[in-house]
């Protein structure tokens, strides 16, 4: 199954950029990749999608991505979907601010192919899920 990642930035270049940069990360079955341009938007398409990645850019019209992120860490829907702060200046105050969150972070850099390595090595740090097994008996 495809891996499904969720853009969201209100310059639709980085929509390009990022699809080249993804054009050279390995994965085996490929990428679906959704693009919204605003947090407005991505919160309309999230009541019906729920992607394995989120990126989302920092400088967004109306909702920065900082809260954007808050608001789907919260949403329960979302425990094992894996999200990330994606944009140009990541100042030390945001970076601990997404760090408290257990956030990621990328920033956007100057090639297709530095990027495609920051991309492929979050993939590679994909945090399996956790099980709780609560009928195991231990005798």
């Amino acid at each position: 199954m495809k891996t499904h990642i969720l853009l969201i930035d209100d310059d639709t270049d980085e929509l390009v950029i990022f699809m080249d940069a993804l054009h050279n990360v390995p994965h085996e079955d490929g990428f679906k990749c959704t693009y919204a341009a605003s947090a407005k938007q991505a919160i309309e398409m999230l009541k019906y999608l729920v992607p394995d990645y989120v990126f989302t850019d920092f400088n967004l019209p109306e909702i920065n991505g900082l809260e954007l992120l808050k608001f789907i860490k919260e949403q329960s829907r979302f425990c094992n979907t894996q999200i990330c702060l994606y944009s140009t200046h990541i100042n030390p105050d945001t970076a601990k601010q997404v760090a408290a969150l257990g956030v990621d972070f990328i920033q956007k850099t100057g090639t297709i192919d530095s990027l495609a390595k920051n991309i492929a090595h979050l993939f590679a740090l994909k945090r399996q899920p956790n099980y709780y097994f609560s009928n195991i008996n231990r005798d």
